[in-house]
């Protein structure tokens, strides 16, 4: 916030320094002074629940062995579930805000689903997507590439002591009618700490 500030501030004096030397102050020579508050560094994050594929690269399979049935993702059983968890590693204690925008390419038809990126041309399953929510909230879905507070993740105070988010991904209709196939997706985290 602090940093908005100085930026308005210094903005303003570059202005009133023009506009001096405009009237003949051309020699006018002005100090700044400012103040920045630094905030500790980013949180060290990992993901439970699925298998790393190096750096910060996760799998996450939904369903028995990777296959699920069009009946369980149209009556939204486990099977079309899988369950994970965002982790803190290692946080500065003075955190005492994060939040998190799920990021990726969205549905079409439903804001809180990522697209499947198989073409279904190519043997994709057709209007399924693939949600992610708290587990204990699954049908508050996040939307994604949301911003808002209200629409993306924010860690609860207890979230963040217990340094865990449960979390569920899980399969859903984007259509009345869908389709066999193939499905993936990419979900990206994107957090913001204060």
């Amino acid at each position: 916030m602090k940093i908005c500030v100085v930026n308005i501030l210094l903005g303003l004096l570059m202005i009133v320094g023009e506009s001096a030397a405009n009237i003949g102050y051309a020699d006018l020579t002005t100090n700044v002074y400012f103040v920045a508050t630094i905030k500790s560094s980013t949180c060290q994050m990992s993901l439970e629940g699925g298998t790393a594929g190096g750096g910060d690269s996760y799998t996450i399979p939904v369903g028995s062995n990777g296959k699920v049935g069009a009946i369980d993702i149209i009556n939204g059983t486990e099977n079309a579930m899988a369950n994970f968890s965002l982790d803190i590693i290692e946080c500065d204690d003075g955190i005492s805000k994060i939040n998190v925008t799920v990021s990726g390419t969205p549905s079409s038809t439903v804001s809180t689903a990522l697209k499947n990126n198989h073409d279904v041309n190519a043997g994709g399953a057709e209007n399924v997507g693939l949600t992610i929510a708290r587990q204990s909230a699954m049908d508050s879905p996040f939307v994604i590439n949301s911003t808002l507070d209200s629409e993306r993740l924010v860690w609860t105070a207890t979230e963040i002591s217990n340094k865990a988010v449960p979390l569920v991904a899980r399969l859903v209709k984007t259509s009345d009618k869908i389709t066999a196939g193939d499905f993936s997706t990419i979900a990206t985290f994107n957090f913001t700490y204060e």
